[in-house]
């Protein structure tokens, strides 16, 4: 169990008896821990499917910036 997070780190989700469920850096382009399976709650949910949607999204590489001449 979480019981306190690391500096840099956030409380994004908890539970309704203060077990902390989900952390985030909230500058990192993604990085989130969770204390559950989501990928056996995307076959439930499509709000579980985002995460996963997320996850991909940040791993693809950045468009490069126009050039100039």
């Amino acid at each position: 169990t979480v019981r306190e997070v690391a500096p840099g780190f956030s409380v994004c989700a908890v539970a309704s008896d203060g077990t902390i469920e989900a952390i985030e850096n909230p500058v990192a382009r993604f990085m989130i821990g969770v204390q559950w399976h989501p990928e056996n709650l995307a076959q439930r949910s499509a709000v579980w499917v985002r995460l996963f949607e997320s996850f991909v999204t940040a791993c693809l590489p950045e468009p490069l910036a126009p050039r100039t001449a």
